[in-house]
């Protein structure tokens, strides 16, 4: 064992707990799904962000084969919509048209608070790995938000420090710079505590198989697979905020499977 006693906790499994996520909204947040209630029943809303392609999918039903998408590569507004839908008659003309309607105000809505959305969801992972039981903004109302503010219990496994352990709490990166070999993947480990590197995993983008490259006195490859399993944990985490701002943002509830229940 190192000085300090153990790298690492030694990969046993977190319990689930409760994540509180406080989420800070505009007002166009509220009521926003009004108009287009009556057509959804517990429905799955998704939106990613990127280059070159954005994009908004919802599954208005569930247990329906029914899935309508806006993608854009500027603006929403302008956007390309599609609906697929099994049975076909499952909505009528004018009710797709509605929701395409309501799909593009979400989407520009989305859209304008990208960034607060996806520092929400940085936000609650880093505040889950400190131990903390609540995730809430450093400050209410900045920038183009109005200062509304709710909350929204997320399930979670993403584990706090562990007492004991000489890196109590350690991140997952990815390279500085630009990547030395183009054809690998690399992952960094680093103590939060002290940004010390404590390992990398290198995957080459030709094979599956991925190894670990210990870099700081008294790290294993043990180790640093605990913490690439955490920071999976952490990962599905990021995802399941970001569904649930979404879906905030849209004006639904939070979406069920990614709920708290004790």
């Amino acid at each position: 064992m190192p000085p300090g006693g153990p790298a690492s906790p030694g990969g046993s499994a977190s319990r689930w707990r409760d994540l509180t996520v406080a989420v800070e909204l505009p007002a166009a947040a509220f009521g926003a799904a009004v108009d287009v209630d009556d057509l959804l029943s517990e429905p799955d809303l998704h939106f990613a962000t990127g280059a070159p392609t954005s994009r908004l999918v919802l599954m208005p039903r569930l247990g329906t084969f029914s899935r309508l998408v806006l993608e854009w590569e500027t603006l929403p507004e302008i956007g390309i919509f599609s609906a697929t839908s099994w049975p076909a008659d499952t909505f009528t003309t004018a009710e797709i048209a509605r929701l395409e309607t309501w799909m593009r105000d979400v989407a520009s809505v989305c859209h304008a608070h990208r960034d607060r959305v996806r520092a929400t969801a940085e936000r609650a992972v880093r505040d889950a790995s400190s131990g903390l039981d609540r995730s809430e903004p450093s400050t209410v109302g900045a920038g183009d938000a109005t200062g509304h503010v709710v909350s929204a219990h997320v399930g979670t496994r993403a584990a706090g420090p562990t007492p004991g352990a000489r890196y109590p709490i350690v991140d997952v990166t990815g390279p500085v710079g630009a990547p030395s070999d183009p054809s690998v993947r690399e992952l960094r480990f680093v103590d939060r505590a002290t940004g010390t590197e404590l390992g990398r995993r290198l995957t080459a983008h030709d094979d599956a198989e991925s190894a670990f490259e210990p870099l700081a006195d008294g790290v294993t490859r043990d180790d640093l697979a605990d913490w690439y399993d955490e920071h999976i944990v952490r990962e599905v985490l990021f995802d399941d905020v970001w569904q649930v701002c979404v879906h905030l943002l849209a004006g639904l509830e939070a979406p069920a499977d990614v709920v708290y229940f004790s």
